[in-house]
């Protein structure tokens, strides 16, 4: 029972760190809606870069006072990283009720999922009534029970719920953080994961809950494997046991699997990786390697366990002989997938700290020789300034600074520097293997990888930055080491406030499509509600050329608005086939028949687009990859009489589009 009070007391801290952020994001999304900015207009970027040089000289303060306890400290991490990104996104999209990129693209997906779960608590597709779901439900079936508590739609929940989650991952990745670092350095990382993931990841947020805590899981396998390999040597005097590291690691494991399956795949390659990589390294001892090999396997299994509280029914029905088509959700190659990602040469202050913490890393993972030519040349700077003797040099102000400092200790840095190291090199290798694999026609999504990568070069960088600025003050004179933190103070401050009130070109261009987006289709979704009488949205089947009903109403749908948000299951391209087949009859009882002789459940509800007054058109989506636009659309043209039976059809004419319902 003494064992596990610490894992309680950390479960409890990182609740309350959750709490806390989401009160503080959400009285804060709600302050800024409320605030009568004219748009479009600067002014919303105006006041947010005022908040973001507030909140710096805020931080920046409490962070610099010795007298800081840990609660202001535990305060200043959960709140800071959930007010920075939650004031950020908010005044980005200002004047909609939208989140980044309307409902174009991905976004589409992701809000039709929430409206489902807004509608029923039962894991389903959010498309097909008839198949086994493929997409990971974890983080949509929260938005969707959320809002059904609320009282309020799935899609109009969306923008608020992506905004509350990206508040929170600071906060919980401070908490993470806190228990492996010092606390002063675990409110700057969690400042950091807040700002670097509005800059790369505030698209997808369901993804950035889970990356801002990669880094810290990949640390605590150093450390398991560190402890698991010393206490089998019986050679520590650290008697701490392992199983509470082990099952961490595998619920979190787990966690990512219900979440998103490239990152689960991608954590579980780190985690693989630290494992072999000191079994390797203690390969002369059998003991240490399977006692190594044992916690691996005992974290798959945790893992696996809770992975399978949604993958079993898509498992169970593949095995159970259900036909499925190949996924193509991997078959996306935009233009910044073709390009390695080096936020180190970017000009920026977010680019240079990224520069700092790549040569930190070099210069730590690599003592013997980078660390080395490092040492060689702080030496010489020291001898030449005359630090060690002129400048009133002594060692116990450098113990006091490194004492009170928010360095972790040597052997710390070192095994935070490899995680990082390894993150960096193994989210780069997966995109060679992504390179290789294009020859196939395909990719790994390379470009997700690019928050990783940011993120640990960044976190990389400010300890970096903080070990220059020890070493500059502590080899400076006497007489100029107030000078020379003060500079150092004032440039660190400046290059925050830049950084913080930094806008990204992709999420302005994504604000910007957000505030076009149309307003709600009432129109089609007034005469569906006339023309199916009681019937309730989740009851219908609809085919439609207007993909955004979804998004409004729980419909099923008899065809996914694009092949890779379609579950394998679903059978994308054999609903293709059906619906072009469906096109080819010639009268309104052929129409019937082919649709009762489907193999899927038919559509209870048609909306097609109106082209003059002979051809009603279902615009279908073609995957063409590798080819650039990656889809392509087939216009699927059914005609009037088609649908000229009014005992088999009921059809009305709403704007452009005509709404076909089956009686």
């Amino acid at each position: 029972m003494t064992e596990l009070r610490p894992l309680v007391r950390r479960g409890s801290e990182l609740l309350a760190a959750l709490l806390v952020a989401g009160l503080v994001g959400a009285a804060t999304y709600l302050a800024i809606d409320s605030l009568p900015f004219a748009e479009p207009s600067w002014l919303p970027e105006t006041f947010g870069g005022t908040l973001a040089a507030l909140v710096v000289i805020a931080a920046g303060w409490l962070l610099l006072r010795r007298s800081t306890g840990p609660r202001t400290l535990w305060a200043l991490g959960t709140v800071g990283p959930a007010f920075l990104a939650s004031s950020h996104l908010s005044l980005l999209l200002n004047g909609t009720p939208h989140y980044l990129f309307g409902l174009g693209g991905d976004q589409l997906n992701r809000v039709a999922y929430v409206t489902r779960f807004a509608d029923s608590p039962a894991i389903a597709d959010p498309f097909y009534a008839d198949a086994a779901p493929f997409y990971p439900p974890q983080w949509f079936w929260v938005g969707g029970r959320l809002a059904d508590m609320a009282g309020v739609e799935g899609w109009a929940f969306y923008k608020p719920y992506a905004i509350l989650t990206m508040a929170i991952a600071g906060a919980i990745a401070f908490v993470a953080w806190r228990w492996l670092v010092p606390a002063r350095l675990a409110v700057l990382f969690g400042l950091t994961t807040s700002v670097i993931g509005g800059h790369t990841n505030a698209y997808e947020p369901y993804s950035w809950i889970l990356i801002c805590l990669l880094p810290q899981v990949v640390v605590a396998t150093f450390l398991l494997c560190a402890r698991a390999a010393a206490a089998r040597a019986e050679t520590s005097v650290d008697r701490r046991p392992t199983w509470p590291l082990v099952m961490t690691i595998g619920v979190y494991l787990g966690w990512a699997a219900l979440g998103y399956t490239l990152i689960a795949g991608f954590a579980a390659l780190m985690v693989g990786l630290v494992v072999v990589l000191h079994a390797w390294y203690h390969r002369a001892d059998r003991a240490v390697v399977g006692a190594l090999l044992g916690r691996l396997a005992a974290m798959a299994a945790i893992s696996a366990a809770i992975a399978l509280v949604f993958w079993h029914r898509y498992l169970l029905a593949v095995l159970g002989g259900a036909e499925t088509e190949p996924s193509v959700a991997n078959d996306f190659a935009p233009e910044v997938a073709s390009r390695w990602p080096l936020p180190m040469f970017e000009p920026s202050a977010a680019g240079l700290l990224c520069l700092v913490g790549a040569v930190w890393l070099v210069v730590t993972v690599w003592p013997g020789g980078a660390g080395a030519a490092t040492a060689r040349a702080a030496e010489s700077m020291r001898a030449r300034l005359g630090a060690d003797t002129a400048a009133g040099h002594d060692v116990d102000a450098d113990t006091a600074l490194r004492d009170t400092g928010p360095l972790p200790s040597s052997g710390r840095r070192l095994v935070l520097a490899r995680a990082l190291a390894l993150t960096v090199v193994a989210a780069l290798g997966w995109y060679v293997l992504s390179g290789l694999r294009a020859v196939t026609g395909s990719t790994l999504l390379p470009f997700r990888m690019i928050p990783v990568v940011t993120l640990a070069l960044a976190l990389a960088g400010i300890v970096g930055a903080l070990t220059l600025a020890r070493w500059a003050i502590r080899t400076s004179p006497g007489p100029s080491r107030g000078r020379v933190t003060a500079a150092a103070v004032v440039v660190a401050g400046l290059a925050a406030v830049q950084l913080v009130q930094h806008v990204s070109d992709e999420d302005a261009h994504f604000a910007a499509v957000a505030r076009e987006n149309p307003g709600v289709p009432h129109d089609i979704l007034g005469a569906i509600d006339e023309m199916t009488d009681d019937r309730t949205p989740s009851d219908l089947v609809v085919l439609t050329a207007d993909p955004s009903l979804y998004a409004y109403r729980p419909f099923h749908t008899f065809q996914a608005p694009a092949q890779a948000y379609a579950t394998p299951a679903g059978r994308y391209e054999a609903r293709l086939d059906e619906i072009r087949r469906w096109s080819d009859t010639d009268s309104p009882g052929e129409l019937t028949a082919a649709i009762d002789s489907s193999s899927f459940r038919g559509p209870d509800v048609l909306v097609l687009d109106r082209e003059g007054s002979r051809r009603w058109i279902f615009p279908a989506m073609v995957n063409v990859m590798p080819q650039s636009q990656n889809n392509v659309r087939e216009e699927i043209v059914f005609v009037p009489r088609q649908f000229d039976d009014p005992a088999l059809f009921d059809v009305r004419e709403v704007g452009s589009r005509m709404v076909i319902v089956r009686r």
